[in-house]
């Protein structure tokens, strides 16, 4: 099933300038346009928990192979991001909202845990308008042209921000979806705040960077494991105009990235609503949600919508072996991959407790075992 995908010619695949058509940036592009590249695209995505990455460094390490060679030599895309200068913070991406965490154990690791909501019990406009709000000013751009390399080989992505995500973090999750039915208003409100925010910091970072960024990256989840977070008409009235005006500065000034949008959960009935705001790929597509089969989003959709992710990180790495992990991933291969349109990766983040052979596993059914020896040999030593 792989030799399929990974043996039609790559010639004329309209790839910008002169790319050679073998990088992971030629690739990732190609696969985005829906055309098929020499090989699959991959990329980790979330990536590994600190502690599930303390277990691969343990396991590679007896083989002469580090684990954080091999992560960098196997990953498709650059990452880059303004340099925060702003008001002194523990944690910049959080604290610049008024947003605090704290460690929480959980026996085999830590995660982090929200310890308050500055806006929870707001009641009036006036008082959303009156939050200190944070400033685009406090980021320094002219970082995100210096990280890109003049020849890039891997495709360059800017995370934009995540907005109701935010608005959620902001006032409990509780709250949020409550006032998305009675208190709508108020919820724009906030989202005007917020995205106004993301919006100028968009604006700044794709203009410090012209034709440098090939995705920008959204995130907000919409799903549970059995539906919606909130129904398809109160997506539209109160939270796409904002994905909306993102994703028009993309087309605006960037027309050539891809627009991507990260949701956890059973998202399938509103992917329409997606598509008319402007994203052109869904990102985690947990594969164990209701509705959420690959064949299924691929019939749908395949022509128009592409995917990143779909191995499960919920079920298939941790409780599966070898063999069904091999063979799930030459699946998604063959539907996801079909004529282009996917990128591989991990659903989220992989998980403490699961087998390191089948992250290994993964990796090698994905990019096939010529590439995969290529990375194993650079991560050795």
């Amino acid at each position: 099933m792989q030799a399929v995908v990974n043996s039609v010619p790559t010639t004329n695949l309209n790839l910008p300038g002169s790319l050679p058509a073998h990088t992971p940036r030629a690739r990732l592009l190609a696969a985005l346009s829906h055309r098929t590249p020499d090989r699959l695209p991959f990329t980790w995505g979330f990536g590994a928990t600190p502690e599930m990455a303390a277990t691969l460094r343990a396991h590679l390490a007896p083989q002469g192979v580090d684990w954080d060679k091999l992560q960098a030599a196997t990953e498709d895309k650059l990452h880059v991001s303004p340099t925060y200068r702003g008001p002194a913070c523990a944690n910049p991406s959080l604290g610049i909202w008024g947003i605090n965490v704290r460690s929480a154990n959980y026996g085999e690791g830590h995660y982090e845990e929200f310890t308050d909501f500055p806006l929870a019990g707001l009641t009036t406009p006036q008082a959303i308008d009156a939050y200190p709000w944070p400033n685009p000013d406090w980021f320094d751009y002219t970082s995100v042209a210096a990280a890109i390399p003049t020849y890039r080989t891997r495709a360059t992505q800017f995370g934009a921000g995540n907005p109701f995500e935010l608005y959620c973090w902001m006032t409990g999750i509780e709250e949020a979806l409550m006032n998305v039915l009675a208190e709508p208003a108020l919820v724009q409100r906030a989202l005007e705040h917020i995205t106004n925010f993301l919006d100028i910091r968009l604006q700044r970072t794709l203009a410090s960077a012209p034709d440098g960024i090939d995705l920008v990256f959204f995130a907000d989840d919409l799903g549970t494991q059995q539906g919606l977070l909130m129904s398809r008409e109160a997506y539209r009235e109160v939270l796409q105009p904002y994905h909306r005006r993102l994703t028009d500065t993309v087309r605006r000034l960037a027309p050539r990235a891809h627009c991507l949008l990260h949701s956890d959960g059973a998202v399938f009935d509103v992917i329409p609503d997606l598509l008319d705001a402007g994203l052109d790929t869904l990102e985690a597509v947990q594969t164990d949600a209701v509705g959420m089969e690959p064949e299924r989003l691929k019939r749908a959709y395949g022509d128009r919508l592409s995917f990143q992710g779909a191995i499960s990180v919920q079920h298939l790495l941790p409780h599966g072996n070898p063999a069904t992990v091999r063979a799930e991933c030459l699946r998604l291969i063959e539907v996801l991959g079909a004529q282009g349109g996917y990128l591989a990766a991990p659903a989220h983040a992989i998980q403490v407790g699961t087998p390191p052979e089948n992250v290994l596993v993964m990796l090698r059914t994905v990019l096939g075992e010529s590439a995969y020896e290529r990375a194993w040999q650079q991560a050795r030593g």
